[in-house]
């Protein structure tokens, strides 16, 4: 059992990445999860610069998996109005990245 969970809706809604992250994680996740929910695609990154992939609804990259990545922020961008992202991320070990 994850003794760590992550839940969020993300409304995204600008075409560049903002200054900070709009999911930060306060613990190293075992394993994250991105979810579209918009209509429009929605790119991501783990450093806020690159573009690290995309979620795209209109095919099955509307949705990625990562299992063993150890991001703790991500950002994200579209191009076409606001968008909702679900996040999801889990953990069963590991250091808290910062105190709560």
């Amino acid at each position: 059992m994850s003794r760590f969970n992550y839940f969020e809706v993300v409304s995204v809604a600008d075409g560049y990445f903002p200054s900070t992250s709009q999911v930060s994680l306060d613990f190293t996740p075992s394993g994250i999860t991105l979810l579209n929910r918009g209509s429009a695609v929605v790119e991501y990154s783990f450093d806020g610069t690159s573009v690290h992939g995309d979620m795209d609804p209109t095919d099955e990259s509307v949705q990625a998996i990562f299992n063993g990545r150890n991001e703790s922020n991500i950002w994200f961008r579209t191009a076409s109005g606001p968008q909702d992202v679900r996040v999801e991320a889990w953990g069963s070990g590991g250091r808290r990245l910062r105190p709560l």
